[in-house]
This record gives structure tokens, C-alpha cells and sequence, in this order.
């Protein structure tokens, strides 16, 4: 075994240095002539053709001779036909970013129209219900413009611009028709004026206007009769509202009451009577728009809950869980929380005399706080049924110099008057709305000859904005 190795071991080691010998001579001899130039007839055909091909490159290009697009440029028509127009209706969880991304509009795009767009409108409060319009460009998918009206009023305008976007305020204008409605109560105010051709929001603003003269809610009887003169809002020929109540006429019981319009020379407007007395009081009759009464004021009445006789010392306003609750007058929140038997309350001084009282409410209105000021009909409330109660209802309360007084029975103070100054301005404003009101008469007189037309047109404006 052991020669057999030694033997194996020979035969390789002679190998090594043979190739040793041989790798000399050539690194000492160098490589022979004729070995190089058989490799340079191998290499020289290649680098012939690569050669030829390059010429053959260089000879095409200077061969074609330049021509210009002679293309006919696309129409600014078929331009515009390509952008893509959206209408779109937020819903329910919709958000702004969001809306714009499912229509492919890249990322910095919808964040730049938002950032840009704050200091007009803020995008990102879009609520469910609105609608944006906008168009898109198909090929990059690049928002062009975006329109919003945010209120009744202005719309928002985004439109692109180098780099960015660039955003504007524009006014909305509107058509405005004047129209009259008359009619005579034989079920209720409220089905007999929807009847005659009016809204349920003109009867409530109506009852608004005549709050202290009409007792809406106990004293209206059957044959008891209305006129109104009022706008209506119309843009591009579509109908989009009532607008203000410019005159109106209630007879109950046989009392004649009238309100008209007047707007004096520093844009301040209110309804006065026939004498330019103010209609408004320094108080609202009611803090709720409509309601019922459950339980009035009284020295003693039988508790519901503790079956004992108690005073109550306010009115009770029965009313659905969430109806809105509104300042009876301007003053300053001087409790906010719960107290006792009366639930969630809220108690608003409003001068060195009067105080009001707001009990059982199920939440306070955003931002209510003690201290805070509040306007006469700004909501600070809603209704509920916290504290000691049966069942959702107002509990309001009105005290004089600490003590609780009769709410249906107080006479607020009237606000000011017409001046001496206006008073010419105020008469003539005055005749002009009677005679539209008389005009109705004469237009209803015919149509008792005539086919009936309960509901009329007056004139017709255009180019205003509603307020």
C-alpha cells in the first residue's frame, strides 16, 4: 500500500515542474509571431463589420431630411370635451380627501386644495347632504376646479393653477318673484296655509312676526283669515325657497293685525305696525318655535311624580326629545349643569331685572358655558327629560327681581320704534306693500266670477341675493 502512494505522489510532483519549466520559457521566450497573427486574422473580420454597420447608422440619419408637425393642433372644443365633469352628493362618512382619491385624483393635489381653500371655506366640514362640483383631466387624472356653494350665498372656486391652486369667493345671484297667498282658517292655521299655497317655514315665520299680538297656539278660531305678501327664490329658473315676508294681514276674532317690512339706511331691518311701532319685544313669547303647553303657572298643582300639591312656578312646553331651545332674550349664562330636580338646566341673566330659567334639557348646545353671552333666539339648548320628569318637556321660568312671575302673562318691552327721520321713508314703503295686498283683494274678487286662483304673482326682480 505504502508503494503505491509513494509511487502516486512521484507521478504528480514531476507534473508540477514541468509546467513550471514550460511557464518560463514562455514568460522569458514571450509569445512566438505566428501565434499573434493567427489571432489577428481571427479578430480583424469583427471589427470590419462594426465598422461598416456605424457608417451605415451615420449615413441614414443625415439622409432623412427634417420635417416639420404639419399635425393640426385639437380643437379647444374637443379639449374641454375630454375633461371629465363630476357632480358629486356627500354621504354619511364621506370625507372630502377621501372623495377626490376615489376619483383618482393624486394625493398633493386634494392637499393643496385643501390647504389653499381655508382661508375662504374649510373643505374637510363638507356635511352629508352637500354637493361639489368639479372636473377632472382624464389623462393625469389632475383636478382642474372645484365649485361649492357654502352657503346660500357664495360659492367657493378652485381652480389649478402654475404649481398649486389658486381659490376665490364668488356671489351667488338669484331671481326673485313677489307672491302673494290669502286664505281663511277652517281646520288649523297650518293645513289651511299650505292649502292656500304656503310652506310650513312661512306659517312658522309668520307666527314669529305676530307672536305678541296672536296667541297661535289657544286663540286662533275658525273663520279667522291671512294675506301674506312674501318672496320667492328661484336660480336658473329653478325654484329654491321662500325668501322674507315683505307684508302681512291676520284677522282673528275680528281684530285686524298687520306687519310690514322696513329696512332703514344702515341695512338694519324689522317689522313694524301700521303706526311704525316695533313688533319685536325684548323678549320672545316662547323659547321653543312650536310646542304645546303641558302645565302653566300655578301656586299649586298635584305632582305627577311625588303625588304631593306643589308650586309651579313656570310653563311646562311638551315637545319631542331634541327640539331646539332658544334664548328668550340677550343676556349672559349664569348657571350650566345640573341641579337637582331640574335635570340639565341652563339660567340666563339678561339685564338688572329679568332672569330666565331652562329645565330638564337633555344636552346644552356647543360651547355653552357659564359666562358666555347669548342672543335673543340663539339656541343653547335641547329638550329632554333629565331630573325629576315624566316624560320630555321645557320647563321655563322667568323671574323679575329675583322673584318668578307668569311668563304667559308677561308684556315684554316693546324695541325702538320708527324715527321721526325714517317715518316719511317708513309711510311710503307702506303704501306701496298695502297696495299689493289690495291688489290680491280685487284679483280674489274676480275669481269668484272667474275660475278661482287662490295663489297670485306680483312683480318680478331679478339680480339680487336673498338675505
Amino acid at each position: 500500500m505504502d508503494v503505491w502512494k509513494n509511487t502516486g505522489r512521484k507521478i504528480r510532483n514531476e507534473r508540477k515542474t514541468l509546467l513550471k519549466v514550460k511557464c518560463g520559457k514562455v514568460v522569458r521566450g514571450g509569445i512566438p509571431a505566428a501565434h499573434i497573427l493567427k489571432l489577428g486574422l481571427v479578430i480583424l473580420p469583427f471589427i470590419v463589420i462594426g465598422f461598416l454597420l456605424r457608417y451605415l447608422a451615420v449615413s441614414n440619419e443625415i439622409a432623412v431630411p427634417y420635417e416639420p408637425d404639419t399635425t393640426p393642433p385639437v380643437p379647444v372644443e374637443i379639449q374641454q370635451a375630454k375633461i371629465e365633469a363630476v357632480e358629486y352628493t356627500f354621504k354619511p362618512g364621506d370625507t372630502f380627501y377621501e372623495v377626490l382619491l376615489d376619483f383618482h385624483c393624486p394625493p398633493q393635489d386634494v392637499f393643496q386644495v385643501i390647504e389653499s381653500s381655508k382661508p375662504i371655506y374649510d373643505v374637510k366640514r363638507i356635511t352629508p347632504g352637500s354637493t361639489i362640483t368639479f372636473t377632472i383631466d382624464p389623462a393625469n387624472h389632475s383636478l382642474n376646479r372645484l365649485e361649492y356653494s357654502f352657503d346660500d350665498h357664495h360659492v367657493l372656486v378652485v381652480s389649478k393653477a402654475d404649481g398649486g391652486y389658486t381659490c376665490s369667493q364668488e356671489e351667488i345671484f338669484y331671481d326673485i318673484t313677489l307672491r302673494t297667498i290669502t286664505g281663511t282658517i277652517k281646520n288649523n292655521l297650518f293645513d289651511d296655509a299650505i292649502s292656500a299655497g304656503g310652506t310650513p317655514q312661512l306659517i312658522l315665520n309668520l307666527a314669529d312676526i305676530l307672536a305678541w299680538d296672536v296667541d297661535f297656539s289657544s286663540s286662533l278660531r275658525e273663520n279667522d283669515s291671512f294675506k301674506l305678501l312674501f318672496e320667492e327664490i328661484y336660480k336658473d329658473g329653478e325654484f329654491i325657497k321662500n325668501g322674507k315676508i315683505l307684508a302681512a294681514e291676520f284677522v282673528n276674532r275680528g281684530h285686524l293685525y298687520r306687519a310690514f317690512r322696513f329696512e332703514d339706511d344702515q341695512g338694519n331691518a324689522g317689522y313694524y305696525d301700521e303706526r311704525g311701532r316695533s313688533l319685536a319685544r325684548e323678549f320672545l313669547k316662547s323659547p321653543l318655535r312650536y310646542s304645546r303647553i303641558s302645565s302653566r303657572f300655578t301656586k299649586k298643582r298635584f305632582h305627577p311624580i311625588l303625588k304631593t300639591y306643589r308650586p309651579h312656578l313656570g310653563v311646562d312646553y311638551a315637545a319631542p326629545t331634541g327640539t331646539p331651545v332658544e334664548a328668550t332674550s340677550k343676556g349672559t349664562v349664569i348657571f350650566c349643569g345640573r341641579k337637582g330636580d331640574y335635570g340639565k338646566c341652563i339660567k340666563v341673566r339678561h339685564n338688572h331685572l329679568y332672569t330666565s330659567f331652562y329645565g330638564h334639557l337633555s344636552r346644552f348646545a356647543k360651547g355653552m358655558k357659564k359666562g358666555k353671552s347669548v342672543k335673543q333666539g340663539q339656541v343653547i339648548g335641547y329638550v329632554g327629560t333629565t331630573g325629576l320628569s315624566t316624560g320630555p318637556h321645557l320647563d321655563y321660568r322667568l323671574q323679575k327681581r329675583g322673584n318668578f312671575i307668569n311668563p304667559l302673562n308677561f308684556k315684554s318691552p316693546q324695541k325702538h320704534a320708527i324715527s321721526k327721520e325714517l317715518k316719511p321713508s317708513f309711510e311710503k314703503h307702506k303704501r306701496e306693500l298695502l297696495l299689493k295686498l289690495e291688489q290680491l283683494d280685487e284679483e280674489m274678487l274676480r275669481a269668484h266670477i272667474n275660475p278661482p286662483a287662490k295663489v297670485l304673482t306680483a312683480n318680478h326682480s331679478t339680480g339680487s341675493s336673498p338675505h
